[in-house]
């Protein structure tokens, strides 16, 4: 059988793993990208994303291919994305379509709905798509495989989930090939996770709703061998030669024991600088230093609220101040680069919840400080709670399980969009102005003469291009090998296509003046 993926810009750990596995058994399994230039989550230009759109001459070289299924993996930003490569297929090739991943998970029931998707896989997605591909190649669906949806005409099949994978190591390695061979821009960073899950449930995030899914459906927090996570960083570093590792686990710290008997192997093994997610909870002195052992140059750590209220009730995160305060100091000790994750437009959240925070920055001086709007994702705890305490009314809430983006402003608190702007902008200025003037400007709310007109996003950006941590060089370099990529191509074709009409009228030309003598 033959099995396209379409894919947007970033690398999909989860289509490696299921590419992995049908190749194993023997089917053939292609890739289609979208560079998304200029209209990917770094920068969107809409005059310029329809001059280079591509997605008329991916379906072209889809359709040459000729796949028995086309799947693709969605997230909930690139959900109208999705929607629109499946409607572009389907108007060109007759090809059943699959959507999986974290959206169609989120919310199965409305994503069968979509006239251009025939089938949704939920949750973990490799033995129930090898089934799928198994059946189909039969030429019977089996329309009783665990973790799939189906569409039979007007009938909606609903299957239960599977039980979750409990040996991570049986999986074959991901298959990093697949989008490697697509576009350098995937090599920049080498992409890993030795673990599924998450021991804790925050609010904004999709733990607080996948656990629900797979309640009695097996251990939810799995871990791979140190053996089996270390063999395929060794394929990866002969293969490869990446420049840094990114562990995309949700804390890599979570198993001390775990931790430490990986820290020697990987330092002696592998020996390539790496960032990693930490909890607060799982900073020890030990844990850290485990992670300075085996070379970590990054940690990335979610703070989110120094307001523990909000924090507790909110977010559900019960870690109090002081032990962020702690493990924020543990790390500078170390003196690993330490970035921190902040959320600001938090319901109840006020102004002096930020300017606390701002003062503490200032005087830490840790290495970024991401400051992120409130987005709302469907099915996460932090929806449900405040669909259920009115600050999302029916429209809003409806949007959010539709896919379509909620405006990121204050719900709640005392803070304008534009104050949040501006104090957006005092964060930034941390990494560079003297804490003396930041105090000044903290102090009786002398921020509110900073500019406020820098969109968020905008702002992101500008924040990151001055960053001096390694995640943001990373994603700088990402950005621009697949800029540089797409747009050398389509100058080049530009270029051809002038030569070819300026030769044309040459010819045109010179023939006219033989005829004239």
């Amino acid at each position: 059988m033959k099995i396209a993926f379409v894919n947007d810009s970033c690398e999909r750990l989860g289509v490696e793993y299921i590419s992995a596995l049908l190749k194993q058994t023997g089917h053939e399994v292609s890739l289609f990208v979208d560079l998304q230039l200029f209209n990917d989550e770094n920068i969107s230009i809409k005059p310029l994303a329809r001059l280079f759109d591509k997605r008329s001459k991916i379906i072209k070289d889809l359709a040459e291919f000729e796949p028995d299924l086309v799947a693709i993996s969605v997230v909930t930003d690139f959900y109208p994305w999705a929607l629109d490569m499946a409607e572009q297929i389907k108007a060109k090739i007759n090809v059943p379509i699959v959507f999986g991943g974290i959206h169609p998970s989120s919310v199965p029931e409305r994503v069968i709905k979509s006239d251009y998707v025939d089938i949704v896989c939920v949750g973990e997605s490799e033995y129930a798509m090898l089934e799928l591909i198994q059946s189909m190649a039969k030429g019977q669906i089996d329309y009783s495989i665990k973790n799939i949806w189906f569409k039979d005409n007007d009938r909606i099949i609903k299957n239960e989930v599977r039980p979750l994978i409990e040996d991570l190591d049986a999986l074959p390695l991901p298959d990093k090939e697949l989008f490697y061979s697509k576009s350098p821009h995937f090599a920049i960073c080498y992409y890993i996770m030795a673990s599924r899950g998450c021991q804790y449930t925050c609010s904004y995030c999709c733990h607080s709703f996948l656990k629900n899914i797979y309640k009695q459906k097996g251990v939810y927090l799995r871990r791979r061998s140190i053996d089996n996570t270390i063999d395929e960083l060794r394929i990866a570093k002969e293969k490869y030669q990446p420049k840094y590792v990114r562990f995309f686990d949700e804390s890599l710290g979570a198993d001390y024991e775990w931790l430490k008997n990986f820290s020697a192997v990987y330092r002696d093994k592998i020996g390539i600088p790496f960032i990693c997610y930490m909890h607060p909870k799982d900073i020890s002195v030990e844990s850290v230093g485990y992670l300075k052992v085996a070379g970590c140059c990054e940690i990335e750590m979610g703070i989110q609220s120094m307001n523990e209220k909000i924090s507790y009730e909110v977010l559900n995160r019960h870690v109090s101040n002081e032990r962020i305060k702690k493990a924020i100091d543990i790390i500078l000790v170390e003196k690993i680069s330490l970035v921190t994750d902040n959320i600001f437009g938090l319901p109840g959240q006020r102004q002096e919840d930020i300017l606390r925070m701002i003062n503490y920055y200032n005087g830490k001086r840790v290495n970024r400080i991401y400051s992120f709007w409130l987005r709302f994702y469907p099915r996460v705890r932090i929806t449900e709670w405040a669909k259920d305490k009115g600050i999302l009314n029916a429209e809003q809430y409806d949007d959010i399980m539709e896919g379509k983006a909620s405006r990121p402003f204050s719900r709640g608190g005392d803070i304008s969009n534009k104050d949040f702007i501006k104090l957006q902008v005092l964060i930034f200025l941390i990494s560079f102005f003297p804490k003396s003037l930041i105090t000044w400007l903290a102090k009786k709310n002398r921020y509110r003469y900073l500019p406020d007109f820098f969109p968020p996003a905008i702002l992101a950006a500008f924040t990151s291009l001055f960053s001096g941590a390694f995640n943001d060089k990373i994603v700088h370099e990402k950005v621009w090998v697949r800029y540089s990529i797409g747009l050398s191509k389509e100058i080049m074709l530009i270029s051809k296509n002038i030569f070819s009409v300026c030769g044309t009228n040459l010819k045109k030309f010179s023939r006219k003046v033989f005829l004239a003598k």
